[in-house]
């Protein structure tokens, strides 16, 4: 997809792993996936690519993930 030109990207049963390898390419502040029993869960939607406070409130509700800011990483469990 080229959402990437129009500031978004598009996710369709994408692993989380590969999306936050994605969204990390746009981003000062870094993901990283501490449970790696995550890294397999799919990612479907379009996001724009500087947002990840809406990214990670979708990881928040759809999953139940858990999120935690320190510094300029934002670790993502369960």
């Amino acid at each position: 997809s080229l959402g990437w030109r129009r500031g978004v990207l598009v996710f369709d049963n994408t692993p989380l792993a590969s999306a936050v390898d994605e969204l990390n390419r746009y981003n000062r502040r870094q993901l990283v996936i501490t449970d790696p029993s995550i890294a397999k869960l799919k990612v479907v939607g379009t996001f724009p690519a500087t947002d990840l406070e809406l990214v990670l409130a979708a990881a928040e509700d759809v999953y139940g993930l858990l999120v935690t800011h320190e510094g300029n990483t934002i670790r993502i469990h369960r």
